[in-house]
């Protein structure tokens, strides 16, 4: 294998794979990336088998300095000092030889040797018995990732399908779910009957470390992504990369069901000033042994956001739109944060159904972007 390419493409395609390649495993392969030289494209394989990674740089025209297949061919190089030593080559093209086990790198006055690993035994990324389920803008489901992913838990808790995030496809709408048992984020949006959907309806829990990957490869244009599935496997195809994934096993629960509540209080409020309030407040709650707990006190066109340790308290009070009966309620500030952080509107619409009950959280004038978060029990002491 033989090949030429420019440094900063081997340095944007490294950037795209390397997080797939695992920090340890027992499988000295995996501890690499492979290339695979053909003469229509360059392409950087990685993965952990639990999700992978396909990146191609295509060969577009043969007389551009940027990429050329000298011989084609198929190696696995060893991730971590390579990618290093990419970052400090020298600007200008990059010359590749493999031959008796060792890849010859050149790049301007700059030389070195490494040791390569035969590529047969490395796992494939791709997987053909997949179907293709639903195509879908990167953009979209990007900012739906973003939306969602803060909500699953951590990878501690024993019901591990609540580390990933439920996407899923029902009467041509598309839903996005993650919940951690505390709190629930959930995104949808409505797709288009022409081409958007390719198959039936699908229900995936995809991991929310795959998901956080495709959301940083993911573009910011008007690209789109294919979604294939399978029983126990997902790929995102672009035109240039392939991100492949387990899924996870279990169940969610009926998330529109929970977030249906009889609204007891309303509040319409500016997402800046509550969220800064909120967040002074637990400048102070965290100092505390209170779960970060911070009160709402909930009067006519009145929200009064306070917390109180055993260092000192503090009030903030806001104007705000309100229907419905006054209220006590208490939360934990970071929950309350997080969901406020996915607000894309000037004003939030809250609903509240009684002292234990949720915070129903959404953009005001929206209904495709739902936050669900538990109050804390008020003890005596804390009122």
């Amino acid at each position: 294998m033989k090949f030429i390419v420019d440094r900063d493409i081997l340095l944007s395609a490294l950037s795209v794979v390397e997080k797939f390649v695992p920090s340890k495993s027992p499988i000295t392969l995996l501890s690499g990336i492979r290339f695979i030289a053909s003469p229509d494209y360059l392409s950087l394989s990685a993965t952990d088998l639990d999700m992978g990674i396909e990146h191609k740089i295509p060969v577009v025209d043969t007389s551009d300095d940027s990429i050329k297949i000298l011989e084609t061919g198929s190696k696995v190089f060893p991730a971590r000092i390579f990618s290093e030593i990419a970052r400090k080559m020298p600007m200008g093209e990059v010359m590749f030889s493999c031959s008796d086990g060792r890849v010859e790198i050149n790049a301007g006055n700059f030389s070195m040797t490494l040791p390569y690993f035969e590529s047969e035994d490395f796992p494939e990324i791709t997987r053909d018995e997949l179907s293709p389920a639903m195509n879908f803008s990167q953009k979209l489901f990007k900012n739906m990732i973003k939306q969602t992913i803060f909500a699953r838990a951590e990878e501690s808790t024993s019901r591990p399908q609540l580390t990933g995030i439920l996407v899923e496809c029902r009467q041509n709408t598309l839903n996005m779910v993650a919940l951690d048992g505390f709190r629930i984020a959930w995104r949808k949006e409505n797709l288009e009957k022409d081409s958007s959907v390719v198959n039936a309806d699908f229900s995936l829990i995809i991991p929310g470390r795959t998901l956080m990957e495709v959301s940083r490869i993911f573009g910011d244009g008007e690209e789109s992504f294919t979604l294939y599935a399978g029983k126990n496997r997902v790929e995102f195809r672009t035109e240039s990369t392939v991100i492949s994934s387990r899924l996870l096993e279990g169940n969610f629960i009926d998330y529109e069901q929970v977030t249906r509540v009889e609204p007891k209080t309303i509040v319409d409020i500016d997402v800046d000033s509550i969220f800064s309030a909120i967040d002074r407040g637990l400048t102070l709650a965290r100092e505390g042994s209170k779960n970060n707990l911070i009160r709402f006190r909930i009067s006519d066109g009145l929200v009064e956001v306070s917390a109180e340790t055993e260092m000192g308290s503090l009030c903030d009070r806001m104007q705000c739109q309100k229907e419905g009966d006054d209220l006590l309620i208490a939360f934990n500030a970071r929950f309350l944060m997080d969901a406020l952080r996915s607000i894309e509107t000037p004003d939030v619409h809250l609903t509240f159904s009684g002292e234990s009950g949720p915070c129903i959280m959404r953009p005001k004038g929206a209904q495709n972007h739902v936050n669900f978060v538990l109050p804390v029990k008020i003890r005596g002491e804390d009122y």
